[in-house]
């Protein structure tokens, strides 16, 4: 006779998987860098929302470069995860979360004789 109370195998299955899934949650980037990668800080990074499939969404200023006096980036990365795109998913890409970090250059040298 089966038993009534017996939890069935394929729910402690899911369950596991769904705790691993989010244990081992991975991400993914996209990365913009020039052909003479040579970065003068760290990354700064900004989580942002793209609203509206886009039509609505901010724009992310690089203050840490401005104050370089620098007027480029060495390096941009855009990425997103698990999380993020459930979000996006879940309101049929209303909201669309991601994080975009970047690198300031080095600056010029200045050119010009030396006395």
């Amino acid at each position: 006779m089966k038993s009534k109370n017996k939890i069935p195998f394929c729910i402690p299955f899911k369950l596991s998987a769904i705790i691993l899934l989010m244990v081992f949650e991975s991400c993914y980037h996209t990365r913009v860098t020039t052909s003479n990668f040579d970065p003068s800080t760290g990354y700064q990074k900004k989580t942002v929302c793209s609203l509206f499939w886009g039509l609505a969404q901010r724009d992310v200023l690089a203050t840490n470069c401005d104050s370089l006096k620098l007027k480029s980036l060495d390096e941009v990365r855009v990425t997103t995860n698990l999380g993020y795109a459930l979000i996006t998913v879940a309101t049929l890409g209303i909201v669309c979360p991601m994080t975009i970090e970047w690198k300031c250059p080095k600056p010029c040298p200045i050119e010009g004789e030396i006395r």
